[in-house]
């Protein structure tokens, strides 16, 4: 038996595949490619001087020492597992999300968070792109989309729904804006992002074949409620993004109708740290936040 020990990631590659019987999940669960996993598997066999795995077509068998081993392997990777929960558990939590969501609504309620629970500590990386957890330092994503992502998990943590936002001398203004017809006469501004908002949001309101004075698109949303606030044409929003921006007078609601948004703020995470009461805590604010803000 060798005196030197094998490398967690080589332990961690055989657990996988061990409980999958199968290089290819296994791969995907750990975001390697099944080549790269099965290379330190047959690394890990020629270490231990022992086959591990009997190779069928398809699919893995494991032989009576990898059936003995993998008892061992699990007992120890559960154990550092648990002794780097334990140093985590005093360390900030490192939350992704996207720069409107993180400045429109995260941010500004965080002192309810921080109330409830004075020991987590978050630390809030605001972003234009999705974090990617085998190589980012993150603990939790916000992402907006459809979901699910292969490779984590996720949760859709809030329903959306679209209403226009302009402000409030274009609401009045000549021509006024009363019904969702009187949309053909303005600029509608769309987000990059979310490019069937309006085709959406007209077809709810009954006008699907109108066409606006003109179309303009921005690839941020904060600079979309810029231009809809300055007077520039009529963007649709959530209170999730744009509570704000009515409270202070900025923007207001012209017309009633409502559409509900295909996409969503969706939780995501590692699956293993479900497990992990301080992301799970945060989870559940998140839930609660949200839907009283909705």
């Amino acid at each position: 038996m060798p005196a030197s020990l094998p490398d967690t990631a080589a332990l961690r590659a055989f657990s996988r595949a061990a409980h999958r019987l199968s290089f290819k999940g296994a791969a995907a669960e750990l975001h390697l490619s099944p080549s790269a996993l099965s290379r330190q598997v047959q690394k890990l066999e020629a270490h231990l001087g022992v086959a591990l795995f009997r190779r069928l077509n398809p699919g893995l068998e494991l032989t009576e020492a990898g059936t003995r081993y993998l008892l061992e392997v699990d007992a120890v990777l559960e154990r550092l597992e648990a002794a780097q929960r334990q140093f985590a558990s005093t360390a900030p939590l490192r939350v992704s999300a996207l720069q409107s969501f993180s400045e429109n609504w995260l941010i500004p309620n965080l002192p309810d968070f921080e109330r409830a629970h004075p020991g987590i500590e978050l630390q809030i990386e605001a972003t234009l792109r999705y974090a990617d957890f085998a190589r980012d330092a993150v603990d939790v994503a916000i992402r907006f989309g459809r979901g699910p992502w292969d490779g984590v998990h996720s949760e859709p943590i809030v329903d959306l729904d679209y209403f226009p936002v302009c402000s409030a001398a274009l609401a009045q203004g000549e021509p006024p804006l009363r019904a969702a017809a009187d949309l053909m006469r303005h600029t509608l501004i769309h987000v990059a992002q979310t490019p069937d908002a309006w085709s959406v949001w007209l077809r709810e309101a009954g006008v699907v074949d109108l066409t606006p004075q003109r179309h303009v698109t921005y690839d941020h949303v904060g600079i979309a409620l810029s231009a809809a606030a300055s007077g520039q044409g009529v963007a649709l929003s959530t209170e999730i993004l744009c509570q704000r921006w009515l409270d202070d007078g900025r923007l207001c609601v012209p017309l009633p109708q409502r559409a509900r948004s295909e996409l969503t703020y969706h939780f995501v995470c590692r699956p293993p740290d479900l497990d992990n009461p301080r992301i799970t805590a945060l989870r559940d604010w998140l839930v609660e936040r949200l839907s009283n803000s909705a």
